[in-house]
């Protein structure tokens, strides 16, 4: 893996929320308003690019908080 892979970027934030699964209060089935069958990185990065923007800086300076212990 080089240098530019281990970066946080917004792709691998991305794919690390869609792994995480959408949160089981935010399920349309369960009175939220995400459908259930979506990817919710991706929904998140599309339909609410503010808090995935924001939560991405967030994530960002806390990868490279660990990355540098």
């Amino acid at each position: 893996m080089n240098r530019k892979e281990e970066r946080p970027s917004k792709i691998s934030y991305e794919r690390y929320l869609n792994e995480l699964g959408i949160p089981e209060d935010q399920k349309k089935s369960n009175g939220g308003h995400i459908p259930d069958y979506v990817k919710y990185g991706t929904w998140l990065r599309v339909n609410d690019s503010e808090k995935f923007e924001n939560d991405y800086q967030e994530w960002k300076a806390k990868v490279r908080a660990e990355q540098n212990l």
